[in-house]
């Protein structure tokens, strides 16, 4: 073998590697409020954790379906749905379709509600109103969009609240979503009534009763994982590692 094709097979080495890692890679893009982030309350203060559902989730699929499972969190503490469709100012803009055309993710998950309940309560003119009729159709929206441009889209139900935040009424939304559910043949995630099957679910949340504990959260993981390989084994396992 010539020393110019030996050095010519060493530079394309490591490219050629670098391209079948990519090749490899199953993309999941996760978007949501502050419990996709992980927030937790901790001595007063919100705090993101490593120890939160999408850190779990990440884990779980790794060690099932190896390092080619790749998991970006998009999660915004404050985020409702209609910011993914709307911007500050209430006009429409086309930051979701634009995102979804570029993103090189493989699947989407959806994570809104808490939020789009709080705002709606407290009828916050700075931000768009989302009753939840109005939260049905911007969630329809997202997912239609999503499937159009090639993406594998999950939706996942809110954690329930409590305390005075339990007067925001997340249930509707919760309800609203499971209709998406089922208009747009996407698998939900169910978590807000399984959550309250515990009748000391109340424990497992953060002192702000906003946020899950760690512990919730790894529980909240462990259902999404299911959904996604009961229902995505086989794409999953194509990008096995």
């Amino acid at each position: 073998m010539s020393k110019k094709l030996m050095a010519v097979l060493l530079v394309a080495a490591p490219m050629l590697a670098q391209a079948a890692d990519d090749k490899a890679a199953f993309v999941i893009a996760a978007y949501g409020d502050s419990t996709t982030a992980g927030v937790i309350s901790s001595g007063g203060r919100n705090i993101i954790t490593k120890n939160n559902e999408m850190n779990y989730l990440h884990q779980m699929l790794k060690d099932k379906y190896g390092e080619g499972i790749q998991l970006k969190n998009h999660g915004s503490p404050g985020a409702q749905a209609a910011e993914l469709v709307y911007s500050q100012d209430n006009k429409p803009h086309l930051d979701w379709a634009e995102r979804m055309a570029k993103s090189d993710a493989n699947m989407i998950l959806l994570n809104y509600g808490i939020n789009d309940a709080r705002i709606y309560f407290f009828k916050d003119k700075k931000a768009h109103q989302e009753s939840p009729e109005e939260y049905k159709r911007i969630m329809t929206e997202l997912v239609k969009v999503a499937k159009a441009n090639n993406k594998l889209v999950v939706l996942q139900e809110p954690n329930p609240i409590c305390g005075r935040a339990e007067r925001w009424n997340v249930w509707p939304y919760v309800y609203q979503l499971n209709e998406v559910a089922k208009e747009q043949q996407v698998p939900i995630v169910k978590q807000f009534s399984l959550i309250k099957e515990n009748r000391d679910w109340q424990s497992e949340m953060s002192p702000d009763c906003i946020h899950p504990s760690e512990m919730l959260y790894k529980q909240k993981a462990q259902r999404t994982f299911d959904v996604l390989s009961a229902t995505f084994d086989s794409a999953l396992s194509k990008h096995s590692s």
